[in-house]
């Protein structure tokens, strides 16, 4: 009889409760196991419009979708590209490391950046935005620029009142919001809300894998391109928006050969998002992302070592939670639930004080995308076993806390 070395119970489907890539459906990896199709054929026409219909109605437009091969990073340095100049400058609305990543883009591109950084525990106030561009009488600033939700923080801007703010200064800047790790999973009504440009792409809410990134324009963006573009201003055939917008062919729309099976398995998942109905899937991940809060917070009561990074509950994301325990490394916890329980969560990303070990201290949960309660109540279940393995203090009945929470939702 062949001896057990050591205990691994890990044997069974992995999950990702990381902040992205999210879990893809079973659904949308069927629709991609397919050969790919004529790459000049009506199929992938079809989808193509398919995708870019669906990416559009569920941001609430009347604007256009420009589709990229690329991640979030390519996204930013598209817009980057196509809406400034060298010398020109920006407000970049920071609540997080990603708002700092963009800034590096925006840097290298030699844009002028002025930074309205309000740490990583809190949401950008709206009132600060009119009172930086009250100051801008020369009306410099051509453009706001924000997270919805940054992903290393999981603090959720109000992004709804940012246009307001901007009007009330009686300013021309464009709003630009980086809806990467929201979309699909936070409200967004782009028109309503006088969203100039958003930007997401294709591996958190919209369950597709990496590799579709998404620029979406207004009408008034795109009736106005061309005061964009300058005699001194080159774009990067690959970045540049004007083909994709009005292609002579259809490649143009990709600037070569489209992700074929990329697009297959967008349209399967938007599929997937329109059978639950738009507001149920804003509402199912305000359930579940109630469920991790209500845990975290169940477990770091009773002056224990766990807290949520962002205290007001209308500053968090319903997309992810960024958890903390000051002075308490949680690499092994961490190590230990993927390895025992075949489920990984999200390093601490920007952290750099002391008491958080430099970021050690600091793990995020995934709440995105194809997601219910058995998926997030099984996290949580690892979790709490995870800290009681590391002798990480905790209260014990997190689990049962986040089930009464969702029980409490259902029959409200």
């Amino acid at each position: 009889m062949e001896k057990i070395q050591k205990i691994n119970l890990s044997f069974g489907k992995d999950h990702l409760a990381i902040p992205g890539p999210s879990n893809i459906p079973q659904r949308v990896l069927q629709a991609m196991n397919q050969p790919s199709p004529n790459i000049y054929g009506e199929e992938i026409i079809d989808t193509t419009q398919k995708v870019m219909s669906g990416i559009k109605d569920f941001a609430n437009t009347s604007g256009s979708v420009i589709i990229y091969i690329s991640n979030g990073h390519g996204v930013w340095e598209a817009t980057l590209v196509n809406l400034f100049k060298e010398g020109d400058k920006i407000l970049l609305c920071c609540n997080g490391h990603f708002g700092h990543k963009w800034g590096k883009i925006a840097k290298k591109l030699k844009l002028k950046i002025e930074y309205l950084d309000v740490g990583f525990s809190e949401a950008i106030d709206p009132g600060k935005i009119e009172a930086i561009l009250k100051k801008d009488r020369k009306q410099e600033i051509k453009g706001v620029l924000t997270t919805y939700t940054d992903t290393s923080s999981s603090g959720k801007n109000n992004v709804k009142e940012f246009k307001n703010a901007i009007n009330l200064a009686n300013h021309g800047a464009l709003l630009i919001i980086d809806c990467i790790a929201s979309f699909g999973c936070e409200r967004i009504e782009m028109d309503p809300w006088g969203i100039d440009v958003l930007i997401t792409a294709s591996q958190k809410g919209l369950m597709t894998p990496p590799g579709l990134g998404y620029c979406i324009i207004s009408e008034n963006v795109k009736e106005n391109i061309n005061n964009y573009k300058s005699s001194n201003k080159i774009i990067s055939p690959y970045w540049d928006w004007h083909p994709r917008l009005n292609p002579e062919r259809f490649y143009e729309i990709f600037s070569g050969t489209p992700p074929t099976n990329l697009l297959i398995g967008q349209l399967e998942a938007l599929k997937m998002l329109n059978e639950e109905g738009r507001e149920n899937v804003f509402l199912r991940h305000k359930i579940l992302s109630g469920m991790v809060w209500t845990c975290i917070e169940h477990l770091g009561s009773d002056g224990n070592a766990l807290e949520l990074n962002i205290k007001k509950i209308k500053e968090r994301s319903n997309a992810v939670t960024t958890v903390f325990s000051k002075g308490f490394d949680f690499t092994k916890t961490r190590e230990w639930i993927s390895e025992q329980g075949g489920v990984d969560l999200g390093i601490g990303l920007g952290f750099t004080s002391l008491e958080l070990l430099g970021g050690k201290s600091v793990f995020r949960i995934g709440h995105m995308g194809h997601l219910n309660p058995h998926m997030i109540l099984g996290v949580l279940s690892l979790l709490e076993a995870g800290l009681t393995m590391n002798k990480i203090p905790h209260r014990s009945g997190g689990v049962t806390a986040a089930n009464n929470f969702m029980l409490k939702m259902i029959k409200q």
